[in-house]
């Protein structure tokens, strides 16, 4: 009953909104406020509790997660480099960097004013400056990825390297809250930050140089036709969920290690 309210009333929203000029995906993200506390809990409370109750919540998230993984990966299975790997991470970087720094930097101009009556008990000002500065520089990455997809501009330049750049964006702002969460002593400490930013360079020394001329050599021999067999599709899905698993260990998110 759950999935269904939730692909009927996200349709619904979808094509609403599709009338005004919207992609589908904001009307999704409408259809989850309509079907949460804000609204059905709000008008419908015992329905809504009855709909969803809180210990089979746990359940539902899991398989959003799944889905979210795998949508993940066919995004940056159709990410191409026109100009090459190296130009696309050059050009992705630069504007990845430059459009975090930006309001990273709003964030730290603001945040004296906002400390005195925002910042929790014990919450120094750099600590609730930097907090603040990383929550107005990350961006919703599967959303935006899914907008492009929706307007069919993910094999475009500009959506290539939008995508590009909102990946190295994210990584620097959540790599930034986990220093945050480090200064505030709620984490594991320096150390926190220490793992996540090795285990990132490591990730990706270990996909690039080792899983992905191995992958390569798998669907040259065994999908030159680009149909994969059961085994290589099995090998493909282990290897996403394995990605996945590792960014969620190192605290970046599991869509990360899809799209990786």
């Amino acid at each position: 009953m759950q999935l269904i309210a939730i692909l009927v009333t996200a349709r619904a929203c979808g094509w609403l909104l599709r009338f005004v000029g919207q992609p589908n995906v904001v009307g999704e993200m409408a259809a989850g406020l309509v079907l949460g506390p804000v609204v059905t809990g709000a008008v419908f409370p015992a329905f809504h509790a009855q709909l969803f109750p809180k210990d089979s919540l746990t359940g539902l998230s899991a398989l959003s997660t799944i889905g979210l993984v795998m949508f993940m990966f066919v995004v940056g299975l159709e990410l191409r480099a026109h100009k090459g790997v190296c130009e696309q991470l050059r050009s992705a970087g630069w504007v990845g960097l430059l459009s975090v720094a930006a309001p990273m930097a709003l964030g730290l101009a603001i945040a004296p004013a906002l400390h005195p009556r925002l910042a929790p008990a014990g919450v120094g000002l750099w600590p609730f400056s930097l907090f603040l500065a990383a929550a107005l520089s990350i961006t919703a990455f599967p959303v935006m990825a899914r907008i492009l997809k929706d307007r069919g501009l993910t094999h475009t330049r500009f959506g290539q390297l939008s995508l590009a750049a909102a990946a190295v964006a994210d990584a620097c702002a959540w790599i930034v809250l986990a220093f945050v969460v480090a200064l505030v002593g709620a984490g594991d400490g320096p150390g926190g930050l220490a793992k996540i930013v090795a285990g990132v360079a490591i990730l990706l020394v270990v996909l690039f140089g080792a899983i992905r001329p191995l992958f390569a050599r798998l669907l040259r021999t065994h999908a030159p036709g680009g149909e994969p067999t059961m085994p290589v599709l099995a090998c493909l899905m282990i290897g996403v969920l394995t990605s996945a698993m590792v960014t969620e260990w190192l605290h970046l998110h599991a869509v990360f290690g899809a799209f990786l």
